[in-house]
């Protein structure tokens, strides 16, 4: 989609401006002559041209000219959301991808409210779905030299108004004690896959006194207010 100057070389040639800036001499990036110029008719002609939404595949019907469809996409309801399981392929909006991930994946579904702790598995796939917002949550578990670690996720469309969330981890400690952690959550539509992201992660020793097991771990997730969000 255009979204910069167009150039044209003295053969007659069409280039962006940044497959021109991308040469080291400013040349052609067909026929490499230089002092190519811009280009104001080819400009005008292609800000004509109607293009569809890049999620037509997702239900967008949306037909807009240029400066229209970039503003469309920025709040477009068919912004997709992806599955993190490897090779699965499927994208879709949150509703969907929280089903798809219970009857094809065969994912736990937990709900939850924010400021409510509730327990999740740490080695069995869930998905956290929140009852009064509908946003979906996911802990990312991997081994990280003598314990697990753990980075929790929201799975959100790229357009979506972006939150702070932040989330705590309530682990028994033996006795009366108890370990507890605070980090901040990660936005994403996995696009790009699971691995794609945030280092950032709390570290769960392993054979911790009180759960020798490390298979369940109590959560809590806060939304921040509006005025401390950032956007």
């Amino acid at each position: 989609m255009l979204s910069s100057p167009v150039y044209e070389c003295s053969s007659g040639h069409v280039t962006c401006a940044r497959c021109y800036g991308e040469s080291a001499d400013n040349a052609c990036s067909y026929c490499d002559v230089t002092g190519c110029t811009r280009s104001r008719a080819v400009e005008e002609f292609l800000y004509g041209i109607s293009f569809s939404c890049r999620n037509q595949q997702y239900g967008c019907n949306a037909f807009l000219l240029h400066d229209q469809m970039r503003a469309h996409e920025q709040s477009c309801h068919h912004d997709p959301c992806f599955c993190p399981v490897p090779r699965c392929g499927f994208a879709g909006q949150t509703y969907e991808l929280e089903s798809h991930l219970a009857t094809l994946h065969r994912w736990d579904v937990v709900k939850f409210r924010y400021g409510e702790s509730f327990e999740v598995p740490v080695h069995k796939p869930a998905v956290f779905c929140c009852e009064d917002y509908g946003e979906l949550f996911h802990i990312v578990s991997s081994r990280e030299g003598y314990g697990t670690a753990l980075s929790m996720i929201c799975i959100r469309p790229d357009n979506a108004c972006k939150e702070e969330f932040m989330y705590e981890l309530k682990i028994p400690a033996g006795g009366r004690h108890r370990l507890q952690m605070q980090s901040t959550v990660w936005n994403t539509s996995l696009r790009y896959g699971i691995g794609e992201g945030s280092d950032v992660f709390l570290l769960v020793p392993d054979k911790l006194p009180g759960n020798e097991s490390g298979s369940v771990v109590e959560v809590c997730i806060n939304k921040a207010a509006a005025s401390e969000a950032s956007y």
